[in-house]
């Protein structure tokens, strides 16, 4: 009897042990995760899409990861709007008449939004918004890691100069993916056209695609490694635009 008892104790006290365990586990210190893209899609490794979601709003998603870029001259920058914006892991906020931050407070997640800096600084600057806002200045980097069960995504942001001579931000520069392989988009915080175009892939070396602004609806621009001129910007529709991430 005593051995009996003796060893339904120790299970007792070894079962009370795992169960402390447990519990520890399940208060213990946690990652917390960007909000993730509201979409119906499985990601597929190294394939994304560029999409136009609203007016002046392009989706940009790869692997699982969303970056909405907004144009600020867009009539869908209003508060109204803003609550029907789609979920993503990253704004990017481009420059035009509206320079408010207001709208913003009726988006539904606290993701991080990326503006163009001013007289060359990069900081983290206070708002009455809930987002994290990041003024960038011109070669200044941010990075984004997402990570689910299945996979890592990782997007690095580079604030990028004009032509040569130039200071002030001109566009952002988006990588999606890792060392070997990813896909680059340049999204231009200005309109374009002529000789800007045509120097576009000499001044952006490693650039697959552009996101130029336009009134209503964002151009799209390839851009060719190739010395081929490049064609003519094509405007960005709600099918979207199908992109695969290039080996390095």
């Amino acid at each position: 009897m005593r051995n009996r008892f003796g060893w339904g104790a120790a299970v007792m006290v070894l079962a009370m042990g795992l169960g402390a365990q447990l519990v520890v586990a399940q208060i213990g210190p946690r990652r917390v995760e960007p909000a993730r893209a509201a979409s119906t899609e499985v990601p597929v490794p190294g394939q994304g899409r560029v999409e136009l979601v609203g007016d002046g709003l392009a989706l940009i998603r790869f692997q699982g990861l969303a970056v909405l870029a907004v144009a600020a001259d867009a009539e869908a920058y209003s508060k109204e709007a803003v609550a029907d914006w789609p979920v993503a892991d990253l704004l990017l906020l481009m420059p035009g008449r509206y320079r408010g931050l207001a709208p913003l407070k009726a988006l539904r997640n606290t993701m991080p939004v990326i503006v163009a800096g001013q007289h060359g600084e990069t900081t983290v600057a206070p708002s009455p918004i809930r987002q994290q806002l990041h003024a960038m200045a011109a070669w200044s980097t941010f990075d984004l890691n997402k990570r689910d069960a299945r996979r890592g995504t990782r997007l690095q942001l580079t604030a990028l100069p004009g032509p040569p001579g130039t200071v002030a931000v001109a566009g952002f520069m988006l990588e999606l993916g890792d060392r070997k392989t990813s896909y680059r988009v340049y999204v231009s915080c200005e309109a374009l056209d002529g000789e800007a175009l045509a120097a576009l892939p000499q001044r952006l070396p490693g650039a697959d695609l552009a996101l130029l602004p336009a009134r209503g609806a964002p151009q799209l621009l390839v851009l060719h490694r190739a010395a081929h001129p490049v064609g003519e910007p094509a405007a960005l529709t709600a099918a979207g635009y199908a992109f695969t991430s290039v080996k390095r």
